[in-house]
């Protein structure tokens, strides 16, 4: 058994408690969280472990590239996402061993800095082997994307067979919460992907993640088939040559063909507006909407508009997408971007998308997100905390401490 002490305790579902004493099992379990000003039988015990700082659940990673992560410093920062894309092209492919030890490197980074579970984008298996070590919780979003109608099939069932190598020959068809396939984003699946996606997603009750206004040229592509997003694609060749904009954005464009009774999240929307915020609540009841602010500022140097957010009452998520957008792979770092540039945002509802909403969407809510009794949501330091103005600062770190 472990007490745990520090200026102040986050528990994210309930309020915080300065002074609070954590106590949990030796495998991490919660037993109680107690507030000593209002127990007057408690007495300190001598083997009480006190850290300078706030405490708060593990953190978690909505939205990550994994596989990505042998691209770290290749890529050039602030030249939008068409030249991304071009970038991603060029530079993706490396030898095998390259991408696994780029992968564990990454792993270890995430659990140092307080990480307990992950929303992992797969195009390819790279990542599979790392996860069955099961030093994270993870949920693999198996993403496929084409364009041309004729070879909807193929890719998907390309897909489903690397959710049968996840499970090692397990059948596809079984519900699994772990694992679920696809989209890419609005501008790289066609409309019968997306309906075998949706029928997929229907069928096995599983949680769907797609790329959203990442770029105004993606709106512009749907609206005008024109724009700098649409002439970088079609640069790759003719896929888009029967391609036709519906005169909508992209969101609406695209979420129609997705069932609105699983749960969905959106990842960037940093061009969403008040009126597509809107159309999407009025889409799904069960939808969340990851920030990762760092990529987006690395991308597009642009970050969404959070006051939206906040007004129209969004579950909000976040992400660090991955290495080939990114400087690290820290939640805390993309806290302190959104507590900067959106001061107004308090700390505990930037705390609580960085907890128990990821926790929530991917499922773990049950174990993570919160520090309650019988729980295992992992303990996260964070030093050099303003607990008087109850804010992060520069200095801010975090690292894991059970």
């Amino acid at each position: 058994m472990r007490f745990i002490t520090a200026d102040i305790i986050f528990p994210v579902s309930s309020p915080p408690v300065k002074n609070g004493v954590i106590v949990t099992e030796d495998d991490g379990t919660i037993r109680d969280l107690i507030n000593p000003a209002l127990s007057a039988s408690f007495t300190t015990p001598s083997s009480i472990e006190v850290f300078s700082g706030i405490i708060c659940p593990g953190f978690v990673n909505a939205h990550c590239h994994l596989e990505l992560s042998h691209l770290k410093n290749k890529l050039t920062p602030g030249k939008g996402l068409p030249h991304f894309i071009k970038e991603i092209a060029a530079n993706r492919r490396s030898a095998d061993e390259e991408i696994a030890d780029a992968i564990t490197k990454a792993e270890d980074e995430m659990i140092k800095g307080g990480m307990v579970a992950v929303g992992d984008i797969s195009n390819f298996n790279h990542s599979f082997k790392q996860k069955k070590k099961d030093r994270l919780l993870y949920h693999t979003f198996i993403e496929i994307f084409d364009l041309v109608p004729g070879r909807a099939e193929d890719v998907f069932q390309k897909g489903k067979q690397l959710v049968m190598e996840f499970h090692q020959g397990k059948n596809p068809e079984e519900s699994d919460p772990g694992i679920s396939i696809t989209p890419h984003a609005p501008y790289t699946v066609s409309e019968k992907l997306l309906s075998l996606i949706s029928e997929y997603a229907t069928a096995n009750h599983s949680l769907i993640s797609i790329h959203n206004q990442e770029t105004e040229s993606e709106n512009e592509m749907f609206l005008s088939r024109k724009g700098n997003l649409f002439d970088t694609l079609n640069s790759f060749g003719d896929f888009y040559h029967d391609w036709k904009a519906t005169g909508l954005r992209s969101l609406a464009s695209t979420l129609v063909h997705l069932p609105a009774c699983n749960k969905i999240q959106l990842v960037h929307n940093t061009f969403s507006s008040s009126e597509d915020i809107e159309w999407m609540n009025r889409f799904s009841k069960k939808v969340w909407w990851c920030t990762c602010p760092n990529a987006n500022l690395f991308i597009e140097n642009k970050l969404p508009d959070y006051k939206l957010f906040i007004e129209k009452g969004c579950r909000m998520t976040i992400g660090t997408d991955s290495y080939a957008s990114n400087r690290s792979l820290s939640i805390l770092d993309e806290m302190k971007t959104i507590s900067s540039s959106a001061p107004f945002i308090d700390f505990e509802t930037v705390l609580r998308w960085a907890t128990m909403n990821g926790a929530e969407f991917l499922g773990f809510d049950k174990t993570i997100g919160s520090i309650e009794k019988g729980k295992s949501p992992g303990l996260t330091l964070i030093g050099n905390f303003d607990t008087g103005k109850i804010k992060l600062t520069e200095q801010s770190f975090a690292k894991k401490i059970a």
